[in-house]
């Protein structure tokens, strides 16, 4: 299955999760009619927390649809906002610090000991040890978007 078909449908269980309202109209006539009101999902998905690829918009990401090699479940934490993909800038190996530039925006990227290195790289001194600057990557961890911000527990280098 196609983690973009994936995305579709787990948008769409969640949409019928949400609660139904039973309600009774009356008509004109004075007929009572009774159904059930379900609420609709115009956007499931907020803007910057996993909604899909969008050409009008490219701040709207999905990691989903990129050949990268990240595994299904990695792109599904990061199209739900627990992370990024994008090119490393201002990529710091002695301070061990880099700037993420994905698509529009930029987040300086913050490791600790317990951050995880995946693909290219399987540890920081591999990872800060050659120059990363244009390297695509993906960060998964809390993004702060206030401060553009992106705490990685988990570095994949493709």
């Amino acid at each position: 299955m196609k983690p973009t078909l994936l995305a579709l449908l787990t948008a769409a269980l969640l949409a019928s999760c949400a609660p139904k309202e039973d309600t009774t109209t009356t008509t004109d006539t004075g007929t009572a009619t009774t159904g059930t009101n379900e609420p609709t999902v115009a956007n499931p998905v907020a803007e910057g927390e996993g909604a899909t690829d969008n050409a009008a918009d490219p701040g709207v990401d999905s990691t989903v649809t990129n050949a990268d090699d990240a595994t299904v479940g990695e792109e599904i934490d990061m199209a739900v906002g627990d992370g990024l993909e994008g090119t490393v800038t201002d990529f710091d190996g002695t301070a061990k610090t880099f700037t993420l530039n994905e698509n529009d925006a930029n987040y300086a990227v913050t490791v600790d000991d317990a951050t995880v290195f995946e693909g290219g790289a399987t540890t920081a001194d591999e990872f800060f040890g050659t120059d990363r600057a244009a390297a695509k990557i993906a960060v998964e961890g809390e993004i702060d978007e206030a401060s553009s911000t992106l705490k990685a527990n988990k570095i994949t280098l493709n």
